[in-house]
């Protein structure tokens, strides 16, 4: 994908003294960004040069993560906190409640997660954790969610996180991040609800590293972070904005997740008998346009991304998003169906995905990235759960594949890149030559 001119039109971010870095300085207002004639191009930096090194990379993560915060997502606080827990038995077996507290100044807020442990002894730098955001729906109590408990079984600390604790999922601007920080109507860059939900996952590492891992013999180091639909797309931001989010695994997360923007696959058919389904199959949904994400779910984004004129506009793609997750021994895991999922937009997830792992490439371990494509279900499977534990098996702690329980199968989007290579969109082709 060819280098675009709005690079020239990037001069660098402006630190401001107070919450939140403000990069307002050198950026073209949204409702004026350029259409582009061709997608953003991933590997060239600003100044023209191609990335061709990890060190490389950095350089252009920051420019790219600046992007995503001044046009996107929003800018998240970087002021001082202090983040503390308290910890304490429930009625589940195994499960515990660990309160987490910020303090900005003399400003103090809380929200729980519930965490189920293993049963035995822990590995010695302790277990590694699945923290999954959780849907908690008519006013339910939280409970463990089925995949914690299962991750539980598997020797993973499961952690239950409800993201509206920290923010509703409306635009009435409540919960706990907002008592900390207060809505910000005219900080175009005030974070939107995705990275809001992402900055709680933060304070949940924040914590086990501050004293809770050791208390529960938990390997702070070692998180993977999981989340289905809108929470898919806060998986994807989190991941990106925060690296020391090991494993990210986003799930049937779409446009403002990881299906590029640009992409369409209404209306196109697919032969999905590699999954056990019809050899012809026809995506009859259209895929969520961008005047939803910028209408109804404006307040999922920063104000910004709300006024730009339309998807040739958006000044990055989203395999730029999926390869802000990269790193040496970092994984992404895309998770997605077909058949319940047209709205979704799978092929652009898997498009999103594929022209990451050149980033991956850099270090030599483009099998760190990989895409579980099911057949039907908007959700983490319990097929889909077993891969992802296999995969971080195998690649985090050396377990031999073939003692695999899924055998590592279905972990590269075969059902696009083998069963149906010859229908996919163009933009594919520079990335399927290997």
């Amino acid at each position: 994908m060819a280098r675009t001119v709005f690079s020239l039109l990037l001069s660098a971010a402006v630190l401001s003294s107070g919450a939140f870095a403000a990069g307002a300085e050198g950026f073209p207002p949204p409702h004026r960004l350029p259409a582009l004639k061709e997608w953003p191009d991933l590997m060239t930096l600003n100044d023209g040069s191609r990335v061709s090194s990890p060190a490389d990379w950095e350089k252009r993560r920051e420019e790219i993560l600046e992007l995503y915060r001044h046009y996107v997502y929003g800018t998240l606080p970087e002021d001082e906190i202090s983040v503390s827990s308290a910890i304490k038995d429930t009625a589940w077996e195994n499960t515990r409640k660990m309160t987490i507290s910020v303090a900005r100044g003399e400003i103090s807020a809380s929200f729980s997660v519930l965490i189920t442990l293993p049963r035995g002894n822990a590995p010695e730098k302790g277990f590694p954790c699945y923290i999954e955001y959780g849907f908690l729906w008519g006013g339910a109590a939280p409970s463990p969610s089925p995949n914690c408990l299962a991750a539980a079984e598997r020797g993973y600390a499961g952690i239950t996180y409800i993201p509206t604790d920290v923010a509703g999922d409306n635009s009435l601007h409540l919960g706990m991040f907002y008592t900390l920080y207060p809505f910000e109507p005219t900080n175009a860059e005030f974070p939107g609800v995705l990275a809001i939900w992402g900055w709680g996952v933060s304070r949940i590492i924040d914590a086990l590293e501050g004293g809770a891992g050791r208390q529960m013999n938990i390997d702070a180091s070692c998180c993977i972070a999981a989340g289905v639909s809108r929470y898919g797309k806060s998986v994807l931001v989190a991941g990106a904005y925060d690296p020391r989010i090991r494993v990210t695994v986003p799930s049937c997360s779409g446009a403002g997740g990881a299906a590029v923007f640009r992409g369409d696959n209404h209306g196109k058919k697919y032969d999905l008998s590699s999954l056990g389904g019809p050899e012809s199959w026809e995506n009859e949904s259209i895929n969520e346009p961008l005047a939803n994400l910028q209408g109804g779910e404006g307040y999922w984004f920063c104000k910004n991304f709300t006024l730009i004129p339309s998807q040739k506009c958006i000044p990055v793609e989203q395999y730029m998003l999926c390869a802000l997750c990269a790193g040496e021994n970092r994984h992404l895991i895309v998770v997605t169906g077909v058949m319940s999922e047209g709205w979704n937009n799978t092929e652009g997830q898997c498009l999103a995905w594929l022209a990451s792992r050149q980033v991956w490439d850099l270090w030599g371990q483009r099998e760190n990235s990989a895409m579980i494509v099911h057949l039907d279900g908007h959700a983490i499977l319990p097929s889909d759960l077993e891969a992802i534990l296999d995969h971080c098996d195998v690649k985090l702690f050396g377990a031999d594949p073939a003692g695999t329980v899924s055998g590592l199968k279905n972990m590269g989007a075969e059902v696009f890149l083998i069963c149906n290579r010859d229908r996919l969109d163009e933009a594919f082709g520079p990335f399927l030559a290997d």
